[in-house]
């Protein structure tokens, strides 16, 4: 019979799980920051396996910060969005005269 080749879900499993001594020595905090890292990994599994010709640990960076910009993105845009809420809603107020003796 012919060699089998791990799946690359396995293959992730195997690069997760040799992190393990990093995984256990960090703070609870940031053990979730990773998990979340992780579960953003899997979520790629087919476009890791499309790129067979590279490493998992050369690959699983990239899939992170792929995730991390489109969160920042998001994040922007939101962000962006409520600020031109705000202003329109500050736009609609009355105009308020402000005495020039008025303390801040």
């Amino acid at each position: 019979m012919g060699h089998t080749l791990p799946s690359t879900t396995q293959l992730i499993f195997e690069q997760i799980a040799e992190l393990k001594p990093l995984y256990t020595a960090l703070r609870r905090a940031d053990q979730l920051v990773l998990d979340n890292f992780f579960e953003d990994i899997l979520q790629h599994r087919a476009a890791i396996g499309n790129a067979a010709n590279l490493l998992p640990m050369e690959i699983l960076p990239f899939v992170i910060l792929l995730e991390e910009r489109k969160r920042n993105n998001r994040i922007h845009n939101e962000l962006f969005q409520l600020l031109e809420e705000l202003e329109k809603k500050l736009l609609q107020l009355p105009s308020l005269e402000v005495s020039e003796d008025a303390e801040l």
